[in-house]
């Protein structure tokens, strides 16, 4: 009988830590979206940025020449 029961208790072990292995899983791979989603957003802000400072660099040198 007990023999039933452990192998019942493994059994459920086993699943749990399928299971948390599966939420670990989907939250690395949930960080890595927000990261790269981060990531593309703070490149296109610099890129943005950097093409604006030129333009404001360019017309303040025509204005002082």
């Amino acid at each position: 009988m007990y023999a039933l029961y452990e192998g019942l208790a493994r059994e459920r072990t086993r699943e749990r830590l399928e299971q948390a292995a599966q939420r670990r899983l989907s939250a690395q791979l949930a960080s890595s979206r927000r990261w790269r989603r981060l990531a593309s957003y703070s490149a296109g802000r610099a890129s943005r940025s950097s093409h604006r400072l030129a333009e404001q660099s360019a017309a303040e040198y025509q204005l002082a020449g």
